[in-house]
């Protein structure tokens, strides 16, 4: 893999060249000093600026990134390399693999954060591990999630609780991502090498998305992404409600289906974020692969037509690459499946605003699993929700597909 001259910040979404990287001092003797930059990051009130060891810029001036640095203050070295912009510490595939901000978006109660609380699991215990790779956590991530979506969901068996906005909670943990490091092993000429890329993936509060100014300052990471991964919920869908009993969309939806911000719309304010960031037309359209996603699929698999090859297991891990039959079957009866229950508006505005898209159905807690009265479910057991993840990762020349 080439060198990079310039990274993301996985924090901030700031992009910078490697040689302006900074590092923080780990001596515990040396004196804490104000850290602005990370107290506007944690929207803190710099009149009460957060305290941390010094930060500095490492002193080599050679072509190769900087492994190390003395603290100018008293003289330890240090390994921990942090943005300049935010001073968050950055990980190492940041600075040598390749950034893979992956956007999970929709209206709310959609299934967001079931669908990023399994598709983490997956990837750690299956997923990686079927494409010859593994999944680490970066920092304390592995310890957030663990405490968070992975105890709920994993060892309490209950739904989530819808998440909370990032305008009216500035500490709910919107603001700090959960990072891993894919590393997948690649054949080379001479040999076998390991290519490590930064997957970053955010849970955001559906309300976050219906306006354009909340959008821009607290949505930043979506104009930055590898691929988009737009959840649609069938149950706001009214002739999908009206073939299902009151019991299974009353289940299902966590939320009054009326007072949700209809997915078209949310696809163009995002489809103008990413326009306005890049300085882009307006009948431009966007080069970020697209993954609109049915989410819930285990509460409306009675009503799609036996046979139909999104009811089967997804072949891609097995087979180790990405399968192209299945995708194109699963894509065109989707296709079909939103035509049939009025939802060309939003294949219209996916259509207009970017290059790139396909079609998926996921279900994040798996097949007859639709949360019980008191909020109790079995333990999740997903039906294709790597899916939509998969192709992004090949469009993105992660992972190989079918010939």
């Amino acid at each position: 893999m080439a060198l990079k001259s310039t990274f993301i910040c996985p924090f901030c979404f700031g992009e910078h060249k490697i040689s302006n990287i900074q590092f923080r001092c780990t001596n515990r003797r040396c004196k804490d000093v104000e850290d602005i930059e990370l107290t506007k990051y944690e929207n803190g009130d710099i009149s009460i600026p957060k305290m941390g060891k010094p930060t500095f810029k490492a002193t080599n001036k050679g072509l190769s990134i900087p492994t190390s640095a003395k603290c100018p203050e008293c003289g330890s070295l240090t390994y921990a390399i942090v943005c300049p912009s935010c001073h968050n510490k950055l990980p190492e595939s940041t600075l040598l693999g390749r950034d893979m901000i992956i956007s999970v978006v929709g209206s709310r109660d959609t299934g967001k954060s079931h669908f990023v609380g399994v598709i983490i699991n997956e990837l750690i215990e299956r997923i990686s591990v079927k494409f010859g790779g593994a999944m680490e956590g970066f920092d304390d991530t592995m310890s957030r999630y663990r405490a968070g979506a992975y105890q709920k969901l994993y060892m309490d068996m209950q739904k989530l609780d819808l998440t909370k906005s990032s305008v009216q909670d500035v500490n709910n943990g919107a603001y700090r991502p959960l990072i891993f490091t894919l590393k997948l092993k690649q054949k080379g000429w001479f040999k076998e090498k390991v290519n490590s890329f930064t997957l970053v993936f955010f849970d955001t509060a559906g309300e976050d998305l219906n306006d354009e100014d909340t959008m821009s300052t607290v949505n930043k990471y979506i104009c930055k992404s590898a691929g988009i991964i737009f959840l649609l919920d069938p149950m706001q869908f009214p002739t999908v409600r009206n073939q299902l009993d009151e019991n299974t969309v009353s289940r299902a939806s966590s939320v009054d289906w009326k007072q949700a911000t209809r997915s078209d719309d949310i696809m163009s304010r995002v489809s103008k974020l990413i326009r306005n960031d890049r300085n882009m037309k307006s009948d431009a359209k966007i080069d970020i692969p697209v993954a609109a996603v049915f989410s819930k699929f285990d509460t409306i698999a009675q009503l799609i037509p036996e046979g139909s090859t999104i009811l089967e297991i997804s072949p891609h891990c097995s087979k180790k690459v990405f399968d192209m039959s299945d995708w194109h079957n699963v894509d065109n009866e989707i296709r079909s499946l939103l035509v049939e229950w009025g939802v060309e508006s939003f294949m219209s505005q996916v259509d207009l605003n970017y290059m790139n898209h396909a079609y998926f159905a996921v279900s994040s807690l798996g097949m007859d699993n639709n949360p019980k009265e008191n909020r109790k479910i079995d333990r999740p057991r997903p039906h294709r929700i790597e899916d939509p993840l998969l192709w992004i990762l090949k469009e993105n020349g992660v992972i190989k597909s079918s010939k």
